[in-house]
C-alpha cells in the first residue's frame, strides 16, 4: 500500500495536496492545522457524479503502479515519482476504484462516456513522460 508523502513539510499529503487542488469549491480540515481535507466539491471521472466528503473519494492511478508496463526496474525514488506525479492521479469514487485494477485503456474505459478519452489521452502522456509500453 502506498503511503503518501508530504514533500514540501505543510502537514498536507500528496493526497492532500490533491484534494485542494482538485476541488470545484473551497474545502474545509477536519483539524486546526489544515492538513486533513474534510469536504469540498469534486466530480468523478468515471462516472461524472459529484462528491463532497472527501473520504467518499479514492485516489486512483491513471497508469497504473503494477509496472508491468516497463518500471519494474525502477529505482525506489523513481517509483514514488511515478506513483506521487499528480499529472497521473485523479480522484474517484471509493466504489468505483477497484473495478480498473492495473488495466490501461485496452483493456478497462471509464463508464462515463465523457471521461474516456480524456482518461486515454492523459495515460499516453504519462506513459510517454516516464517511457513506458
Amino acid at each position: 500500500m502506498l503511503r503518501w508523502s508530504d514533500v514540501d513539510g505543510d502537514c498536507q499529503n500528496t493526497r492532500q495536496e490533491l484534494l485542494i487542488r482538485l476541488s470545484l469549491a473551497p474545502v474545509t480540515f477536519s483539524d486546526e492545522k489544515a492538513c486533513t481535507v474534510e469536504s469540498g466539491l469534486w466530480v468523478d471521472p468515471h462516472a461524472g457524479q459529484f462528491f463532497q466528503k472527501a473520504s467518499d473519494l479514492d485516489v486512483e492511478h491513471i497508469v497504473p503502479l503494477a509496472h508491468k508496463l516497463g518500471g519494474a526496474n525502477w529505482t525506489r525514488e523513481q517509483r514514488r515519482a511515478f506513483a506521487e506525479d499528480p499529472a497521473n492521479l485523479w480522484l474517484v469514487d471509493d466504489g468505483h476504484n477497484p473495478s480498473k485494477g492495473d488495466k490501461g485503456p485496452d483493456e478497462w474505459l471509464p463508464p462515463y462516456q465523457p471521461a474516456r478519452t480524456i482518461y486515454a489521452q492523459q495515460f499516453q502522456l504519462i506513459a510517454e513522460k516516464y517511457g513506458l509500453m
